[in-house]
């Protein structure tokens, strides 16, 4: 009988101790008494950062690194193995990089570059110049599909005349951590210039990445809109003047779709069936142009209900086109992200709306 009751007592104490006490990694609570070996990796490598001469010499680094390693957990707890895993593996690159700092390492301040005088046209020679803005989801830096288009612009033009350079600019809006945000501008930026190098056989040396995070907004970031336009490349790209073109170059004529859902719903609201139809018609006129159609939610309910949502918005709109407008099925392709592609913050009913969307890819032509 003793017995009996002492271990139910340590039983007791058992439960009590482990149903108690929180434990945290990265200030992140945990979630269940085992988590992945990257985790105590990733720690031990940020410990040696912070212990090692070269946390007086790249704190940034450092704080980088935690950064990382927090979002790395909460993404471990949201179910996502995949993604958490990168996370943690680029804290503990960010982490190595700051334990091998030294004095050499510091930064100095960029010097002044004098903008070289671009040539002058004169009667029998015209400048020729192009341009490149692009807006990213939320907290993304890989290149919507939907501006691959506008970058071939840019690579075409470079590979025409190759004395031009470019500096690609990447901004972020102002939500979340500056540092974060200054780090998401550069990749968005040097994501760009990578797309110029593999897709079009731009020289690297031709091009610069420089990510500027929330520092020069361009619009206000207080509404969702605001927030969408600075979330951008922006290219500064050297004119060049050639031969005056006998003719004026050919239209591009695009055609865009942009269709919102109700929550937790895939049925296509009547007010969209104009939108609908223009698109129909101009894949009928123009019968080698092919369709992705991206379906996208917000973030109410779980992941993998709203991939399905997602992919069954995306699926009414390809049945819509083949169904009203005869748009054979092997020039269109239905693909659901889910909530993972985001264009406004789902903090508000106003953001959730937008986030519930169709997004068309649809090929542009050349009209003479």
């Amino acid at each position: 009988m003793k017995n009996s009751f002492y271990l139910t007592g340590l039983m007791i104490m058992f439960l009590f101790l482990t149903t108690s006490c929180t434990t945290y990694h990265f200030g992140v609570a945990n979630r269940a008494a085992m988590v992945p070996d990257d985790f105590g990796e990733t720690e031990a490598a940020i410990a040696r950062a912070e212990q090692s001469q070269g946390a007086q010499y790249c704190p940034d680094k450092i704080a980088g690194a935690k950064d990382l390693a927090r979002q790395g957990a909460e993404t471990y707890w949201a179910c996502r193995n995949t993604e958490s895993s990168r996370l943690l593996a680029e804290a503990r690159k960010l982490a190595g990089e700051a334990e091998g700092c030294g004095p050499q390492g510091a930064v100095a301040p960029e010097p002044v570059i004098a903008p070289i005088p671009a040539a002058e046209p004169t009667p029998e020679r015209m400048k020729y110049c192009v341009f490149l803005d692009i807006e990213f989801d939320i907290d993304k830096s890989d290149i919507r599909p939907q501006y691959n288009d506008e970058v071939a612009k840019v690579g075409d033009f470079m590979k025409k005349y190759p004395t031009t350079t470019a500096v690609i600019e990447g901004y972020t809006d102002d939500v979340g951590d500056a540092d974060y945000n200054m780090k998401l501008s550069q990749r968005r930026a040097e994501s760009v210039v990578k797309s110029l190098e593999d897709n079009f056989g731009i020289d690297p040396s031709r091009l610069t990445a420089k990510g500027y995070g929330e520092t020069r907004p361009t619009a206000d970031n207080s509404t969702e809109a605001g927030k969408q336009k600075d979330r951008r490349i922006k290219a500064i790209i050297d004119c060049a003047v050639d031969v005056k073109a006998l003719e004026p170059p050919p239209d591009r004529l695009c055609m865009t779709l942009k269709v919102e859902f109700a929550s937790n719903s895939a049925e296509i609201n009547s007010r969209y069936n104009d939108e609908l139809d223009k698109v129909g018609d101009y894949m009928k006129k123009y019968p080698t142009t092919t369709a992705v159609i991206e379906g996208h939610t917000d973030n109410v309910g779980g992941f993998e209900q709203n991939m399905k949502l997602s992919q069954v918005r995306a699926e009414n709109v390809v049945k819509y086109l083949v169904e009203k407008s005869g748009i054979d099925s092997s020039r269109l392709s239905a693909k659901g992200y889910g909530y993972t592609r985001r264009i406004a913050y789902n903090s508000t009913p106003e953001g959730r709306q937008q986030n519930r969307r169709i997004n068309a890819i649809i090929d542009c032509v050349i009209s003479k």
